[in-house]
């Protein structure tokens, strides 16, 4: 592209980007307020170095700041057994991967495909083996590290041996990931860290604790979240077995998760290579890695992080088989795509939508193209052999394959209307306006607090690079299904349409590509400096994720929770250590180290079970017979959920039937652990007569 056209496309292109940069800067983060005040990324970015504003100096500019709380070395170590547990599953998930590819007779892969198929293949089938493992109760420490170190070693010997035999080039030089590297050293040393999540602590590392405690997988019918496919929180099991402390192993878990963020940029650095440039692949890579919604996903156990890695392998496999350029054998490449959109599905049930149905579509189309049906069966097969496994365990829990949803199609006795009403309000659809649609664009296009600026900055200009449209409105195609299914299929939670980077980062990559040009070059040079450094500037913050990365972890495992509910602290302090306390109203009750009675608020409550319709003798013998000491009581919880817009509490539960019980000796006096939680101790079998709630 030349002359006078060619620069003035140049200089719209670059003072378009200028506007959106200065947009994104300026424009306040909505989550700010719930930690005071209005904030700007800019806010962040001049401040990043020292003596930018001036008399800001170097302990206070936030780059003083994130190496200084980068600096405490001496702690370090206490991250080593987390992080060998954590290498011993990945090494073993890799061999089942690479065992997989010989099986599909997948040829034709370079040092960086290779290891992240593997990784991405094997992990859902590690998960599958743990799943049945874990339901005959064979999950114990030393046959567990016996398996995984078999498989280990032999992904080990298998390093080995073929170092140096793969195909096509690696990235020419590391230092080219220069710009991702301090994103990356954050996100491991933070997924090292006590999480203080709330679904965190309620589900995903509380159900692997409740099944690593019990020794078996077993159906948890006082917390419906573990009924879903619980295909990632399988690692943090694993991480627990394998260390045999449940602390430490949700750790190794957590580390775990945090690595299927560089996986998934080995992808879209893949894609974006084979179907544009090393540049591309390049851009592409750095814009994924640096984007605050990565490292929030790789340092928080949300299945999210694991999510996108699968939809960035997706797009890397389909777009290979599509093309035929997969090598060995034809079906070969469909099967992988089945089997990562079945672990896409076992992170969670929307992996159905965003990767089930429309790369199941995609391989009915090639098999119509090719005429052999093969190509369809071994998609399903694969599909099939990741996320079966789950939905049988719910048939035989619940008899309902995807419970606790569709209960309308499947019914089953673990669930009923009013219940299947209260999840229904709290997860399903939202209303369908044309302000709340461009609400979810512009949250999704830069609002956001953890968004990059760069995908909206790049990606459009795909479509400008020469050889690469149909592959820019592929992706396009992709991500707007992405975007559409989340806003009219889901409760609009930020994290469900994540799903959406993989492919806005390839694009963006695309997009640098687009022209090449010395001024070109230095307007994007500058571009992604500035953009990256506001990105790291408010990723180091605790606003994107708790970061104490190198704090000493003995003492941040009593320091956490007494930061993040210092009530439930005290109850787990301050009781004896063969307590056994019903919680009322709260659920987040992974940290305790008593073994505690809970309920989340979709699930029967169990003070209500215990006591409907039963006299004060029948209530305290029915307490005893459960062993339950204490009662402790969340009214704050409870009023939240109960408040316009929350979950639903029941009725029963009020501050008169606690009094009553009390009255007629069931109960103790309530002891103030916080201004709205009470605790009461169990007393003995009263003589009273019955009580009515």
């Amino acid at each position: 592209m030349r002359g006078r056209r060619a620069w003035a496309i140049l200089a719209a292109v670059a003072a378009l980007q200028a506007l959106w940069l200065r947009w994104a800067l300026l424009e306040p983060l909505p989550n700010s307020g719930n930690v005071g005040g209005r904030l700007y990324r800019s806010y962040f970015l001049w401040r990043f170095l020292p003596e930018v504003v001036p008399g800001l100096g170097w302990s206070r500019s936030y780059l003083g700041v994130l190496v200084g709380k980068l600096s405490h070395y001496e702690f370090l170590p206490q991250r080593f057994p987390m992080m060998l547990a954590a290498s011993l599953i990945t090494l073993a998930g890799m061999s089942l991967g690479r065992l997989a590819i010989r099986v599909l007779k997948i040829d034709g892969l370079d040092r960086v495909e290779r290891p992240a198929l593997a990784f991405a293949l094997g992990t859902p089938l590690l998960g599958v083996i743990t799943l049945i493992l874990g339901r005959g109760g064979l999950l114990q420490p030393w046959p567990t590290r016996a398996w995984l170190g078999l498989l280990a070693g032999w992904e080990i010997v298998e390093l080995f041996r073929r170092s140096g035999r793969d195909d096509s080039p690696t990235p020419k030089a590391v230092w080219t990931l220069l710009p991702a590297l301090p994103f990356l050293l954050m996100m491991a040393l933070g997924a090292m860290l006590p999480t203080i999540d709330f679904d965190a602590l309620e589900y995903h590392i509380q159900g692997p604790k409740e099944y690593f405690l019990e020794g078996r997988i077993t159906f948890l019918d006082h917390n419906v979240y573990t009924s879903m496919p619980f295909g990632v929180e399988m690692l943090h099991l694993l991480g627990m077995t394998t260390l045999g402390d449940w602390w430490r192993g949700a750790l190794a878990g957590q580390f775990l998760v945090m690595l299927h963020a560089p996986v998934a940029a080995a992808f879209i650095h893949a894609t974006a290579r084979r179907r544009g440039s090393p540049r591309a692949a390049w851009v592409a890579t750095v814009v994924y890695l640096t984007t605050p919604w990565v490292y929030r996903l790789g340092v928080l156990p949300y299945v999210e992080g694991p999510l996108c890695c699968y939809h960035a392998a997706l797009i890397w496999a389909a777009s290979r088989a599509w093309s035929g350029a997969g090598g060995g054998s034809p079906a070969g490449l469909w099967g992988a795509v089945g089997v990562l959109a079945g672990g896409a599905m076992a992170c969670k049930y929307p992996g159905l939508i965003s990767a089930v149905l429309p790369f199941g579509a995609a391989a009915v189309v090639e098999s119509w193209r090719r005429k052999s049906w093969r190509i369809a069966a071994i998609y399903t097969l694969g599909v099939a052999i990741v996320i079966g496994p789950w939905m049988l365990k719910n048939i035989v829990d619940a008899r309902n394959p995807v419970y606790p949803l569709a209960f309308n199609v499947f019914g089953g006795p673990r669930w009923d209307a009013a219940r299947d009403a209260q999840w229904s309000a709290a997860h399903g659809p939202r209303p369908i306006t044309s302000p709340l649609l461009w609400d979810g664009i512009v949250e999704v296009a830069g609002r956001s607090d953890w968004q990059s600026p760069l995908y909206t900055a790049l990606a459009p200009l795909a479509l400008l690079r020469r050889g690469s449209r149909r592959t820019a409105l592929l992706l396009i195609a992709f991500s707007v299904y992405i975007f559409a299914t989340w806003w009219l299929f889901t409760h609009r939670l930020d994290r469900f349409y994540l799903p959406i980077l993989p492919g806005l980062a390839i694009l963006a990559g695309l997009g640098a590509d687009w022209v090449r040009s010395r001024v070109w070059s230095a307007w994007l040079a500058v571009f992604l400096t500035l953009t990256i450094a506001a990105n790291l500037s408010y990723t180091s913050t605790a606003l994107v994720g708790w970061n104490a990365w190198t704090e000493d972890l003995n003492k941040l495992r009593t320091q956490v929770p007494a930061e993040i509910n210092p009530p439930l602290a005290r109850l787990d302090s301050t009781l004896p250590a063969d307590a056994r306390p019903l919680l009322v109203g709260q659920a987040a009750v992974f940290h305790m180290n008593h073994r505690v009675i809970y309920n989340t608020v979709f699930d029967d409550e169990i003070i209500e079970q215990v006591a409907r319709d039963k006299s004060p003798a029948e209530i305290a013998d029915e307490l005893h017979r459960r062993g339950i000491t204490h009662i402790y009581v969340d009214w704050h919880e409870i009023a939240r959920h109960r408040k316009p817009g929350g979950y639903g509490f029941t009725p029963f539960v009020t501050p008169g039937w606690f009094r009553g019980m009390t009255a007629a000796g069931v109960l103790g006096p309530p002891s103030g652990l916080g201004p709205e939680h009470e605790l009461y101790a169990v007393l003995g079998v009263p003589t009273t007569g019955r009580l009515a709630p």
